[in-house]
């Protein structure tokens, strides 16, 4: 990279208008290849992980089937557990439903990060904003390329480990000799299903702490352009609001469905409890040491500080367009008092153009009741059909097979 100090011993440090054109390329350079996926193994996981767990969900349902001859089962338990297993194919759809909307936020970055410059919805009062933009890019990247990534995946790595070897020695001991081959590969997927799905999550969320510092950050090298005419209605930095909003979404989406599930089964008395003391206990621990934070880190305290600036830049606008009303006013008066009528039409003519053209700041980077009411409706959508899932496999589905079938 070419700094200033490459310079300085030449005696003849370049242009101005160099040095800008020479940040500007490096940053078109950084923009061209960003990603928030810093390694070539994670971009082939995110890639790739649709593929993985939807195979792994159809083949877990194949190993079924010799299962079925192994243990002479009867109809009726078929097609419970094909139904139910069926059932299944909900939560894969919401984890690729997570990692997708994570895919298009991340793939929508590098524009959302060159608009804010190009588009001048940033801007230094004095100082080379390309340059210290450049330094912000800079920083973010080597952020996000951090090992310290690998830590928030390898704790839910270890715990899930621990409990799929204590499912699998439970099986050895439990399950028929006949049928133990087959339900221990099938743990087996489910392990391997869960581990992928749990290092992608670990990664998200540190993608989303890491950006939301990054947002605090930039809030805090440059000042935010607000143009309250502007057609977005949002002071022209809906990418701000958009960029929060999309960051927090995936994790939003499946948290909600996975809280809908757990309340569910929670309510249902025929359940194992220890199953659902595990299963309960584990969500718990995944929303308090995981979602929880990261929504307050890389969501809420990044709108707080863009609400906090652009609120500031309102009440100073409303300061100087209220002084300026007031002079106009009392010159009015001034103009009247002496008897000057048609040189006061002219001033409050002017005035009346000025309260006309005023426009009251916007304060939040996002139109608000369209966006509250957009992110009910998928996080209730979410929690609803968390519930309708674990509502179709404890209640719905052994009334209607018991009506059409006789149990053995």
């Amino acid at each position: 990279m070419s700094t200033l100090s490459e310079y300085t011993g030449s005696g003849n440090p370049p242009e101005p208008s160099l040095q800008l054109e020479d940040s500007k390329a490096q940053i078109d350079g950084i923009l061209q290849h960003f990603d928030v996926l810093p390694s070539r193994f994670d971009r082939v996981i995110f890639k790739y992980i649709y593929v993985f767990v939807i195979g792994n969900y159809l083949l877990s349902e194949l190993l079924f089937i010799p299962y079925i001859f192994l243990q002479g089962i009867s109809s009726f338990q078929v097609g419970v557990f094909l139904l139910w297993s069926g059932l299944g194919v909900f939560p894969v759809v919401v984890i690729s439903l997570v990692i997708w909307r994570f895919n298009v936020w991340r793939l929508r970055t590098p524009k959302s990060l060159r608009d804010l410059l190009e588009k001048k919805r940033i801007y230094l009062s004095d100082g080379d904003a390309n340059k210290t933009y450049l330094r912000f890019l800079e920083d973010y990247r080597d952020a996000l390329a951090s090992p310290k990534r690998y830590f928030l995946s390898s704790f839910l790595l270890i715990l899930l480990g621990i409990f799929f070897a204590s499912v699998i020695v439970h099986d050895i001991f439990v399950v028929p000799a006949n049928v133990l081959f087959v339900v221990v590969v099938e743990d087996l997927l489910s392990a391997l299903e869960f581990l992928a799905i749990f290092y992608c999550i670990g990664i998200v969320i540190w993608t989303m702490y890491v950006s939301g510092w990054y947002v605090r950050k930039l809030l805090r090298a440059f000042e935010l352009r607000i143009q309250p005419f502007h057609t977005d209605q949002c002071g022209g930095l809906k990418v701000l609001g958009n960029f929060c909003f999309g960051l927090v979404s995936p994790i939003l989406i499946g948290s909600v469905f996975f809280l809908g599930y757990m309340f569910a089964l929670f309510i249902e008395s025929g359940i194992d409890v220890v199953f659902l003391a595990l299963a309960v206990g584990f969500f718990l621990l995944f929303l308090l040491l995981y979602v929880l934070p990261a929504v307050i880190f890389a969501f809420i305290l990044p709108l707080r500080d863009i609400h906090s600036k652009m609120v500031s830049e309102g009440e100073t606008d409303e300061d100087t367009y209220i002084a300026r009303i007031e002079v106009l006013r009392e010159e009015i008066e001034s103009r009247l008092d002496t008897n000057q009528v048609e040189e006061a039409k002219v001033v409050q003519e002017k005035k009346a153009v000025l309260e006309t053209l005023h426009t009251p700041y916007p304060t939040w980077p996002f139109h608000v009741r369209s966006k509250i009411f957009s992110s009910v409706l998928v996080t209730s959508g979410s929690l609803l059909l968390g519930v309708i899932t674990a509502a179709l496999q404890q209640y719905f589905l052994p009334a209607i097979f018991s009506l059409l079938f006789h149990k053995p």
